[in-house]
Order: structure tokens, then sequence, then C-alpha cells
């Protein structure tokens, strides 16, 4: 087991592609997930569904993509262990958070935290970017102190952005930022770009100061890859179909 930067507990991350991340927790603690993400734990550890922050939060959480409830796992008379696992390819990225300090991230982005993290929704900051920045008008708002892992598709870059640094994101690539970035969306330049560019109409603008998490396989994009190969309504070919889903899996996940 690794230690976290903390004294709280030990974690240890295991594969490469679809990874699973292994907690130790100490007795009389807990650690808070997303509802259907455990793979396993110890017999002392109690497990307990609860609506965190109450019905307005729950409901919120809804909306941004997570679940209305959030489980509990708790260590009963001695250390415990719990493991959880990715909805999708890429990578768990744990992430210590001192008071007060808060990550955005995009949605389904949260896996797990200690139970003294603060896991809510929030509004995106303007109109615009909801609507056009692909995430949605509700993001994830994840509040220190504490450690906490997000879940995101492929490989992760973190990006240190200056005071009025900006960079441009496509839209589906922008995994999480800091409270601190602003966050807004711009129209591509350029009719060609905007017609055969394959980028989309839009980008998502981050302006410093302040950290920038990319993801290298939007989920989104990664599901609308498998869509093209099931089969449809109108026509036969389902286990063709299902085998070509297959090998477009197989490969994406071979490859990383």
């Amino acid at each position: 087991m690794k230690r976290s930067d903390n004294d709280f507990m030990k974690y240890d991350l295991q594969g490469s592609t679809m990874q699973m991340l292994n907690i130790e927790i100490p007795e009389g603690k807990t650690i808070i997930s997303e509802s259907g993400r455990m793979v396993y734990m110890t017999d002392n550890i109690q497990m307990e569904t609860k609506s965190k922050g109450g019905f307005w939060s729950g409901v919120k959480r809804k909306f941004a993509g997570e679940s209305f409830f959030l489980v509990n796992f708790s260590s009963i008379g001695s250390k415990g262990l719990v493991a959880f696992g990715s909805e999708f390819p890429g990578k768990i990225v744990p992430m210590k958070l001192v008071a007060g300090q808060e990550i955005i991230a995009q949605k389904d982005a949260f896996l797990c935290a200690e139970d003294t993290v603060n896991f809510d929704a929030t509004w995106a900051r303007k109109l615009g970017a909801g609507v056009l920045g692909g995430e949605g008008l509700i993001l994830i708002k994840v509040r220190g102190p504490g450690t906490c892992f997000f879940n995101v598709g492929g490989e992760i870059s973190e990006i240190n952005l200056k005071a009025g640094q900006k960079i441009r994101v496509d839209t589906g690539n922008l995994a999480m930022f800091d409270s601190s970035i602003t966050y807004s969306v711009e129209r591509v330049k350029g009719v060609r770009n905007m017609i055969w560019g394959g980028e989309g109409l839009f980008l998502a603008t981050c302006t410093g100061p302040g950290r920038v998490w990319v993801q290298s396989l939007p989920i989104n994009e990664f599901a609308g890859k498998i869509a093209e190969y099931l089969p449809s309504q109108r026509r036969g070919g389902g286990s063709l179909a299902a085998m070509a889903a297959g090998g477009v899996i197989g490969s994406v996940l071979s490859s990383r």
C-alpha cells in the first residue's frame, strides 16, 4: 500500500487502463463514494447509503450525472480494506485538498473521498459555458480538506496557468480545473476551421491562475465510436456488430 499525503489512510492503484483503487481505512474512519463503484470490501467494513448535503444537493448531483445517494464505508473494530473500480478506460487521479480548496470537475469524474471532503454540484458560471461547453449546466464541485479520487478518460495531463495565461481545450477533453480558473466558451475562428476542422464549433477557454487537467479520451466520444458498430433496429447482423464493437474496445485497451 502507498501512503497518502496525510495520516488518514493508505491506498494503492492497480492496473494501467481499467484501474482499481485499494484503500486501507483505519478503525472509526469513513470513505464516501459514488454509488455502484465498490469492487470488494473486508467483512469489518460497514456500508451505509446517504444523501450527503440533503435533498437539494442530491438533486443537483443527479442533474450533474452523479447519483442522488452517496455510500459511506466505515471501518469497525480494526482497519479494513475497500476497493473501487473505474467505469471506463482511463486513470484514477488522487488529489489532496487543503481546507477551503475547491476543484471543479466534469460529470462522472468523482470516484470517492474522505468524509471530511464536501462533494456537491455547482452551476456553470456562465449560461453559454454550460450550454455550449460540453460539460452541461451543472458541474461537480469538491472542497477540502481531505484526499479525494477522480476518474478520467484515457491519459491525464496537468497544466499550471499563471495569472492571465490562457489555454483553449476541446470541450470534451476538459476534465477538471481549480476553482480559481475562469472558465468560458469561445467560438472557433475561421469558417473552414468550423466546418472541416473536426473540433466542433466551440472550444473551452481556461484563464489562470490555477491548474487545469485535460483528458485524452472523452467518454462520450468513446461511447459514440462504439455505437457506430452496434446494430440498428432496421437491420440485422447483431452478432457481427457486437464482434466489431468488441474489437474497437480491445484495440483501445491494448494501446494504453
